[in-house]
């Protein structure tokens, strides 16, 4: 037996040369036979980077194989293993048992060398993806830009004034928590910036909306007063797109302590009409009610000598009275005290009595109807109500007489008052017919004197002449010259139901103040040229508006400039006021009680920006 020579030699140093120490260096060294590299004579080390040398080679031979296309991949391996084996002078075997060693030894360096190799392909990828990766991960992110939050701060804004919620309503907690799921990280404005910046700003777009759709365009001026509620006394005017069939709150004045008189309101109605130059639009017709100052308003407006100064050259500016207002009138005119003041009493009865009110529901009632003074209408709608349901109401006296009141019973029962009911229903019923058609925004005068025309008709067969007479001096109120020759131009009509002194007014007044359109009305009258027959037809005339008509002839060169401004004129002018008494419901609307902290300047903007975002 040999003497021991201390531990033998490891099998990994037949890849290695073994360094002896020297004056570079203290220790023995090793250096890989493959790849040159020095490093301590650990034997641990040495197996980790044979290891990674042997795979680096394979790799290096792999990749070359790939370029050239001469070889597999195991061949390359295959090819890699020989060279190491005879360069080295070591046999298959014994190579693979160091590798197994080594792998054996440590598991977790193979892992990390492994990852070596994924790691020269995936350095390539993570290049290509890494700004995909980016995206990818902004599509799971909402992000609020400031332009969004502009857009989201206007949308809000708007959704308040447009259904006339208060401003404190967006800082209400449960509306807070809505847009915070629908939107989070989105900031509500507070009730401050809805009330003033915000206010402004959708104040402001929508004025530019306005003067885009009146820009060009000949409109109807309308004035009246209002009380707010606060008693404050309040002036508005508005002007009517017939085209658009759309009123505009153009000026709210708080008149404060000046009194409303006819000198004080032209003031007012001439600056309004300077102003209007801002919407590019030129004012051609003035309409108001029928109250005493209002009346002589208009006609110290249509004698005026500024207008054709500061409108445009316009020459003159016509104005009349509502019609609607004139009617309304008209239905007061025929009232019968005793049928009104009876009716309302047992109507009352019957809305109040809980019990006889609970009765008459159970038998199959419908909602009875008070008159209002202020508001059109209301009268005929009680009578209606009342007789549609006066089986009813007579069968729950019957039926419950010992404790319904004996007065209510009698006039319920009366048979003649019943018959003077129906019969005072047939004329307020045709008046509201009639009333409804006048105050639509779209109503022309030549429409409103077809109108009256067939109420004339109407009460010529139904009623006696005192209510006859009374019906005429109305409509001698509420038209004028310019409502005649509106119908006489107006194709549809012709002028055919206006009585000979009416035609003649209408001719007097072109001759008066436009002479020079004159023959060509003459012309128009007679159907003379450029006014052909087939101009005239009847499925062609009730499909479009007179100014449409007359718009056409005036493009086709057929009539004159003077023509055409006066025909514009007339057919832009609505026949009532009842526009800015809508406009006066908004407001109502918007300076409630329950908003009585708005002062006029801030309740005229919300209700511009309410009908705008409403039409």
């Amino acid at each position: 037996m040999a003497p021991y020579s201390g531990r033998p030699q490891d099998n990994i140093w037949s890849s290695f040369v073994k360094l002896t120490p020297n004056g570079a260096f203290k220790t023995t060294r090793a250096r890989c036979k493959k790849c040159s590299k020095e490093m301590s004579s650990l034997v641990k080390r040495m197996k980790e980077h044979l290891v990674k040398c042997q795979i680096d080679v394979e790799v290096v031979e792999d990749h070359n194989t790939c370029d050239t296309g001469d070889t597999e991949d195991g061949q390359s391996l295959s090819n890699g293993s020989n060279d190491l084996s005879n360069n080295d002078n070591l046999s298959n075997n014994n190579m693979i048992n160091i590798l197994n060693e080594a792998c054996e030894i440590e598991t977790n360096t193979l892992t990390a060398s492994t990852s070596t190799i994924s790691s020269l392909s995936s350095s390539i990828i993570k290049k290509g993806t890494q700004q995909t990766s980016k995206n990818a991960i902004g599509d799971f992110v909402i992000r609020t830009t400031q332009i969004d939050k502009k857009r989201f701060d206007l949308q809000t804004a708007k959704f308040i004034y447009s259904t006339n919620t208060p401003f404190r309503h967006v800082e209400h907690p449960e509306f807070v928590k809505l847009i915070n799921q629908l939107r989070p990280g989105y900031k509500l404005p507070n009730r401050h910036n809805i009330a003033n910046n915000l206010l402004d700003e959708v104040f402001n777009v929508t004025i530019s909306e306005i003067k885009s759709q009146l820009r060009g365009k000949s409109v109807c001026m309308s004035m009246d007063g209002w009380s707010n509620i606060h008693n404050e006394p309040v002036v508005c005017i508005s002007v009517y797109d017939i085209i658009e069939k759309s009123v505009f709150l153009v000026e709210t004045i708080d008149t404060q302590d000046n009194s409303h008189n006819s000198e004080y309101l032209l003031n007012l109605a001439v600056e309004a009409i300077n102003n209007c130059q801002k919407y590019d639009c030129i004012v051609r017709s003035f309409v108001t009610d029928n109250a005493a100052n209002m009346a002589k308003m208009r006609e110290e407006l249509a004698q005026i000598d500024e207008i054709g100064a500061v409108n445009n050259n316009v020459r003159d500016i016509i104005t009349y009275g509502c019609s609607a207002h004139i009617l309304n009138l008209l239905a007061h005119d025929l009232e019968v005290n005793s049928i009104k003041s009876n009716i309302k009493h047992v109507i009352k009865y019957f809305r109040n009595s809980h019990k006889i009110g609970a009765k008459y529901k159970q038998a199959g009632g419908k909602t009875l109807i008070l008159p209002s003074d202020v508001r059109w209408n209301t009268f005929s709608d009680c009578l209606q109500s009342y007789l549609e349901n006066w089986h009813i109401l007579s069968s729950v006296c019957s039926n419950n007489r010992a404790a319904i009141d004996a007065t209510i019973i009698r006039k319920i029962e009366d048979m003649e008052m019943k018959r003077n009911a129906e019969d005072y229903f047939k004329k307020l019923k045709m008046i509201s017919i009639s009333l409804d058609k006048i105050q639509k925004d779209s109503c022309t005068l030549s429409e409103a004197i077809d109108v009256w025309k067939d109420l004339l008709d109407f009460f010529e067969k139904n009623c006696d002449s005192s209510e006859i007479e009374k019906l005429k001096d109305r409509y001698d109120m509420a038209v004028t010259p310019p409502h005649f020759l509106a119908n006489m131009l107006d194709p549809k009509f012709n002028g055919t139901r206006l009585s000979e002194e009416e035609s003649d007014s209408a001719l007097q007044y072109i001759y008066s103040y436009h002479p020079n359109v004159l023959a060509e009305i003459i012309n128009y009258q007679a159907q003379c040229a450029p006014f052909k027959p087939y101009l005239f037809n009847s499925d062609t005339v009730n499909n479009i508006s007179p100014m449409a008509w007359w718009s056409a002839l005036f493009k086709r060169k057929l009539i004159s400039n003077d023509l055409n401004t006066l025909t514009m004129q007339l057919f832009t002018a609505v026949c009532s006021s009842a526009g800015i008494e809508r406009l006066f419901s908004s407001f109502g609307f918007i300076h409630s009680k329950s908003r009585n902290r708005l002062g006029v300047e801030k309740c005229s903007k919300l209700v511009t920006v309410f009908k705008h975002l409403n039409k």
